[in-house]
């Protein structure tokens, strides 16, 4: 059997970046937080990153020191065109699917959800775009050595809905210890709105399996028993509903997309985080607010069950009745709110960038030894065959 030596298969890393620029949470969020990590853990490892835009080649190239000073002397930045033909060992695509394929690297994907290919919006022109991300995610699954993901449910979903063995998928839990929770407040968006007292808070898209509608009908129910706290949103789009209500419903503000340390002043000053998602691979938002000490109530199942586990306070995902009782007593209760609080800080610190980081880049190695394994082992078997079927040597003729 061959032996794994001791040193390191992963010498170069290379990364599919092509969204790395343009989105500043999410997926992004969680690329930059690793990258920080493993630049930190592996201080001999160079990096590639791959981008599509020439304009992002400049743009990535001086986000490099803000992801780990040492960065700017380990890291080069090319187009995606050239990914194929890459001489790194690894090649990470952390956004869901292998969009270019290496032709010699070891290719591993982080899919964070099924969302796109799942029946969680029933608009008829959604039915193609399903069949479609399917098609998608079935080749990505075919060509991945290994599959990273959020949580063990994304782990059950590919397994459900795909057919994955689970034993190809590595769960690497998220974590939410880079936000800035000691930072001086910033009041200005909340200023803005003009908001001074308690609010709920909602923070994230705005994408149909959000199911915000619930969220809006348990507030409606509170403003008319007399529970005048308002909801604050914040976030990068909008969707119908919220256009609907905004500028009608007196009890909803729309804060649009804020800073890091304005997201951690919303936290710090909010009653509660309120995220009725029906759908999460992870669920960021829930441990951010669960680090800053907020009070959380979000949607029962998914991923969130596992994330907040008994640290808050959950809810069926279409219970709008349960959601406005829970927000009031959060609102009456106030040793509540401080209890969950403390609950929400203790399960937070579990999870961790640097764990994270290190769990992933351990995939990286295993997976790339054993394709080393697989190599020697097929070239091994193929001289043993040309040894079987080598033909005899004669002796050599000699004059007498």
């Amino acid at each position: 059997m061959h032996q794994q030596p001791t040193s390191t298969a992963v010498r170069h890393l290379a990364i599919e970046a092509s969204r790395l620029v343009q989105e500043k949470r999410g997926i992004a969020r969680y690329v930059r937080n690793v990258v920080r990590e493993i630049a930190a853990q592996q201080p001999a490892l160079r990096f590639t990153f791959y981008v599509s835009e020439p304009q992002d080649v400049d743009a990535l190239t001086a986000l490099l020191p803000q992801l780990h000073a040492s960065l700017p002397e380990r890291a080069t930045v090319q187009r995606i065109e050239a990914l194929p033909d890459t001489d790194a060992d690894v090649v990470w695509y952390a956004w869901n699917f292998i969009t270019v394929p290496a032709l010699r690297a070891t290719m591993v994907v982080t899919i964070h959800d099924l969302a796109p290919m799942l029946r969680l919006d029933h608009r008829w022109w959604k039915v193609l775009k399903r069949a479609k991300y399917r098609r998608r995610y079935a080749r990505t699954l075919d060509r991945a050595h290994a599959v990273l993901t959020d949580s063990a449910f994304s782990r059950t979903e590919m397994t459900q809905h795909l057919g994955v063995d689970p034993n190809r998928v590595t769960i690497t839990l998220l974590a939410a210890d880079d936000l800035p929770i000691s930072t001086i407040d910033d009041h200005a968006p909340l200023d803005a709105a003009g908001v001074t007292g308690p609010f709920f808070l909602y923070v994230g898209a705005q994408d149909s399996r959000k199911n915000l509608p619930t969220l809006y009908r348990a507030m409606e129910r509170l403003w008319a028993e007399g529970v005048r706290v308002p909801l604050v949103q914040c976030g990068p789009s909008l969707c119908r509903d919220t256009k609907v209500l905004l500028g009608k419903a007196p009890w909803l503000h729309h804060l649009g997309f804020v800073s890091e340390a304005q997201l951690a002043t919303l936290y710090r000053r909010a009653t509660a985080l309120v995220f009725p998602s029906r759908y999460e691979g992870f669920g960021l938002p829930v441990a951010e607010a669960m680090r800053a000490g907020t009070p959380v109530i979000c949607a029962a199942g998914s991923s969130l069950s596992e994330v907040a586990g008994t640290a808050a306070l959950m809810v069926p995902w279409d219970d709008i009745g349960g959601f406005a009782r829970e927000m009031h007593r959060l609102v009456a209760h106030p040793e509540m709110r401080a209890e969950l609080g403390a609950l929400g800080v203790a399960r937070a610190a579990q999870f961790s960038w640097a764990r994270t980081a290190q769990e992933t880049f351990g995939l990286f190695e295993r997976t790339a030894w054993q394709r080393v394994d697989a190599t020697s082992r097929a070239s091994a078997a193929l001289t043993a065959r040309a040894e079987i079927a080598a033909p005899p040597r004669l002796p050599e003729l000699t004059h007498g």
